[in-house]
C-alpha cells in the first residue's frame, strides 16, 4: 500500500576528543569575560532549493544528495539580555528579489559569501 517514507541524508562522525578540548577552552574564555561581552548566537537555515525529505511511495525510496544552497538568519543576544538585530547571510551579492534596492532599505542586515556561513569577518562587523 501507499505510505509515507523518509529519505536519509549523509552522515559524518565527530572527533569527540577535539570537541572536549574546545569545550574546556570555551569555559576558560567564558569565565574571564563580563556578562555584557558574553554573546549567545544562533543560526537557522532556509534551504529553499532542497528537495523534500518525505513523500508518498509504495516502497522505500533511495536517498538523494540535497541542494545545500541556503539563506541563513542569525539571532544574537548578550548574557545581560541585550538583543541584537537579525541578520542574514546568503550567497548572492545583490539578491534579485531586492531589485535596485539594498537589504538595508528593507530594514535588515545582509552579508554574502561563497558558503553562506558565519565567518569571523562577518561577526566582527
Amino acid at each position: 500500500g501507499l505510505r509515507e517514507t523518509r529519505r536519509h541524508r549523509e552522515t559524518v562522525s565527530v572527533d569527540l576528543k577535539a570537541v572536549e578540548k574546545e569545550r574546556q577552552q570555551n569555559i576558560t574564555i567564558y569565565n574571564n569575560k563580563q556578562p555584557k561581552d558574553n554573546l549567545n548566537i544562533d543560526e537557522s537555515s532556509l534551504f529553499g532549493k532542497a528537495p523534500p525529505d518525505r513523500g508518498l511511495a509504495t516502497k522505500q525510496m533511495s536517498g538523494k544528495k540535497a541542494n545545500k544552497e541556503r539563506l541563513k538568519v542569525t539571532f544574537m543576544c548578550s548574557a545581560t539580555g541585550n538583543k541584537f538585530p537579525l541578520f542574514f547571510i546568503g550567497k548572492s551579492k545583490q539578491p534579485c528579489c531586492f531589485g535596485n534596492q539594498s537589504p538595508k532599505d528593507h530594514g535588515f542586515y545582509y552579508w554574502n559569501n561563497k558558503t553562506s556561513w558565519m565567518t569571523s569577518e562577518i561577526f566582527e562587523e
